[in-house]
């Protein structure tokens, strides 16, 4: 067996060749926005005077760039091989009379979908618990209307579901409309992980694909819930924190966001700024691709690519380093290796169980054999010390 070494010649009155150099100063030719964000983010933590310029030039950073710094980030603020799995049931179905442009469940579309009302609780408790047996540490709830406004009996049934599935262990998020400020307190009493409401998109997009319900009024439901002490998030939204009062503890915030609606890429950069730069980061970002359904107004809208799945995850892995990134609605159209991608990203959750409300989702074999193909490890449900004492001020929220 020979050996050859190779050695640079560099005489002392000379620079060195170009290619070394090259080489040496690296830095210089790759210090892209992602590169120098992330780095920043690394040294000082989360920050909230993000500016729209700056996210927008981190999100236009080359793809590698942003996969490798996303990376980083995600790898200085979490273990990065823990992903958490969530379970989404829709508890009542269909009927809906908003207009979201993108959903089965509005009764303005024709869709092919029986409305559903309530499930009853043994139903909705056997589905909790067959969502823990399969890996699940999260379980969401999602019902179809507009508020719960004047559902006094189905508002008492919920409750009692929240209770007896945070006594399995479990998380429990729902997702039910705009609340009352003394719902938002009833839920969290009853022992609510996380609230999930819609944003779906910037302001300026918003009026293309929602009339029924104005931006302010899902802001107003997330002051409620944050005020109430409920840590939110959730599944296939993104929340944020409200308003100005606090019970001196910090609140976490989940709000969705979709992508494939239509929306300009200078959309998906305002909705991003608008959760970077609020008080306290959400707790979740879930990041969804658009299923487009037949029936609904946006059933012609072209399939999300990967990359861009990829550069909005990554995006929010930078700028909001503490949040878990949800790889959310659409998974199931990528690839193992493209959820790969999503996950070196800087994605840290995802929904398993075979629906997302109405629409399909990954298999549970796969997911299985995906966890074990590439390291990951699920993520142990996480309870707060101190839930039980903002449990007993909680009241507090509705006299203030």
């Amino acid at each position: 067996m020979f050996f050859i070494r190779f050695r640079p010649v560099l005489r002392s009155h000379s620079h060195p060749p170009p290619f070394l150099s090259l080489l040496l100063h690296s830095s210089s030719y790759t210090s892209s926005a992602a590169a120098v964000q992330a780095e920043r983010t690394v040294r000082e933590g989360s920050r909230n005077d993000w500016t729209r310029d700056e996210i927008k030039s981190v999100y236009d950073s080359p793809i590698l760039d942003l996969l490798f710094h996303g990376a980083q980030v995600h790898r200085h603020a979490h273990n990065f091989r823990e992903v958490q799995q969530c379970t989404l049931l829709s508890i009542k179905t269909g009927g809906c009379s908003e207009d979201c442009s993108y959903c089965p469940q509005s009764s303005r579309y024709d869709t092919g979908l029986k409305a559903q009302r309530l499930m009853n609780k043994d139903a909705v408790l056997e589905a909790a618990k067959k969502a823990k047996e399969a890996g699940s540490t999260r379980f969401c709830m999602g019902a179809a209307w507009r508020d719960t406004i004047g559902r006094k009996t189905n508002f008492n049934n919920i409750l009692e579901y929240v209770k007896e599935i945070r006594e399995m262990g479990m998380e429990v998020c729902c997702t039910l409309g705009m609340l009352e400020k003394e719902q938002a307190v009833e839920l969290k009493k009853a022992g609510l992980t996380a609230y999930n409401h819609n944003l779906d998109t910037s302001r300026e997009y918003y009026p293309n694909i929602i009339t029924t319900r104005s931006y302010d009024e899902r802001l107003k439901t997330l002051e409620f819930v944050r005020d109430a002490g409920i840590n939110v998030c959730s599944e296939l939204h993104i929340w944020l924190p409200f308003g100005t009062h606090s019970m001196g503890r910090v609140k976490y915030f989940d709000l969705r966001g979709i992508i494939g609606l239509g929306e300009a890429e200078e959309d998906r950069v305002g909705l991003l700024h608008t959760l970077a730069t609020l008080p306290a980061h959400p707790e979740s970002v879930p990041i969804n691709a658009l299923v487009a359904v037949k029936g609904t107004p946006l059933e012609e809208q072209k399939p999300v690519e990967i990359w861009e799945m990829v550069r909005m995850i990554a995006t929010a892995r930078i700028v909001m380093p503490k949040a878990m990134v949800r790889l959310s609605a659409g998974r199931v159209r990528f690839s193992m290796p493209e959820q790969a991608l999503c996950f070196l990203a800087g994605a840290n959750s995802i929904f398993t169980g075979e629906k997302l409300l109405t629409t399909p989702n990954n298999d549970f074999d796969a997911d299985q054999l995906m966890f074990k193909l590439l390291g990951l490890t699920p993520k142990a449900p996480s309870f707060h010390e101190d839930e039980t004492s903002e449990a007993e001020d909680c009241k507090e929220a509705v006299s203030s």
